[in-house]
């Protein structure tokens, strides 16, 4: 049986504050990267979204993490003692010993600024291996502690699927953590199945500090990030530019436009859209993404409209500063005649240009214009042979990995 609404459940949809915002930039650019970025370039970029406001950053998971967050909050806290940056690390319970090998040299008076979080908590938990392991680390002296719940959701959620969640929180809360995320980890969910979700975990942990990881890998990442907040989840997720693995997560970017929209605001943040963008930028730049021209808010032409009368934002009366450019497309009459009247400072009252003349003009101009497409046809095929390059020559794959390990022991 699927789920249900709680009883009076009522979703919010604007003026409300969250309780934070996690940033996955760091760790999932690093994870969907399919090169290995020197650590000088992760703390470049990590300053920079401190930087610009982000207090809450999911730094890593790789075995190199740990001294790397090290420098990192070093690095802060000697530019602002008072520093209240926190990073994430995303320890999972199939692999966790080597890592807490790391963490045990990590200083004192620093583990206030690091939160471990814990992933796959139900992996042998007939042995208790999440109890066992949560101590050792507070025994180390870590105090902020948050779970990862990852989950399939390709089926919905029925009473046995959120019987797992539950059981999985449960167990968490039992050990005095109150922030969990809902990983939404094969991104197959769909809003309505993440609505009714997000109402009942609220109705049973009211208490709980609740957020979702959304992949977009459906499209569907950032509606999900949306749902759940309108729903009752107090904590939001994205990355700058969309970063996240596979198709990535709701950009950062596009989600402070909306709550800019929507008076949704977060606690103790106050994000500068001109600096967001930045960052998204040195994002790209830092995992050697290939910018998306058109992504929303950010993308470099993604302002740029088509000029002429068939324009359906300036028919509609909207006021945002677009720059416009000019195709066959837009070659109407009446678009030809307002830009002869304007190159010769004539007003509307005059005559608009004889028919021959708007002929004349628009000729030259697809003549123009078909000669720009061949020289920008060739230049596109040179840019999408070297991205073909970019992302084959020099990536090991598994089975590269195979063959340079038999070398290896032979």
């Amino acid at each position: 049986m699927f789920l249900d609404f709680p009883t009076g459940h009522k979703p919010r949809f604007e003026n409300f504050e969250l309780a934070g915002f996690l940033d996955e930039t760091m760790r999932e650019g690093a994870e969907r990267c399919p090169f290995s970025i020197p650590a000088e370039k992760k703390l470049k970029l990590a300053r920079k979204i401190s930087d610009c406001g982000v207090r809450d950053i999911v730094f890593g998971s790789a075995p190199s993490d740990p001294e790397l967050m090290q420098q990192f909050i070093e690095e802060v806290k000697s530019d602002n003692p008072q520093s209240n940056i926190r990073l994430a690390f995303i320890l999972l319970l199939n692999c966790w010993e080597p890592l807490y090998d790391k963490f045990r040299s990590f200083p004192k008076e620093l583990m206030d600024n690091v939160c471990i979080s814990f992933g796959m908590i139900d992996y042998k938990s007939n042995e208790q291996l999440f109890q066992r392991v949560f101590h050792k680390f507070h025994d180390l002296g870590f105090r902020h502690f948050r779970v990862s719940l990852i989950n399939n959701f390709k089926s919905g959620v029925d009473e046995a699927t959120y019987t797992h969640i539950t059981r999985q929180i449960d167990a968490s809360v039992s050990l005095g953590i109150d922030t969990v995320r809902i990983n939404d980890s094969l991104g197959v969910c769909y809003p309505e199945t993440m609505a009714v979700l997000a109402a009942n975990l609220v109705h049973s942990y009211p208490r709980l500090n609740f957020c979702v990881h959304a992949h977009d890998d459906k499209g569907l990442g950032l509606q999900n990030a949306m749902t759940s907040i309108y729903n009752g989840f107090n904590l939001i997720e994205g990355g700058f530019s969309g970063f996240g693995n596979r198709s990535g997560l709701p950009a950062v970017e596009v989600l402070e436009e909306i709550f800019s929209d929507k008076n949704i605001r977060i606690q103790g943040m106050d994000l500068d859209p001109a600096r967001l963008r930045q960052v998204g930028y040195l994002a790209e730049e830092t995992f050697l993404v290939v910018p998306n021209v058109y992504r929303a808010v950010t993308g470099k032409i993604v302002n740029w409209e088509n000029l002429g009368v068939a324009n359906i934002p300036d028919y509609l009366g909207d006021s945002r500063r677009a720059r416009r450019f000019l195709t066959d497309v837009g070659t109407h009459d009446g678009t030809l005649n307002n830009i002869l009247e304007t190159a010769s400072e004539s007003n509307k009252s005059q005559s608009t240009a004889s028919n021959n003349a708007l002929s004349t003009f628009r000729e030259s101009l697809h003549e123009e214009m078909a000669n720009v497409y061949e020289i920008k046809r060739e230049l596109y095929s040179s840019i999408t042979e070297s991205i073909g390059k970019l992302y084959s020559e020099g990536v090991i794959f598994e089975e590269d990995a195979i063959e340079k390990a038999r070398r290896f022991v032979a």
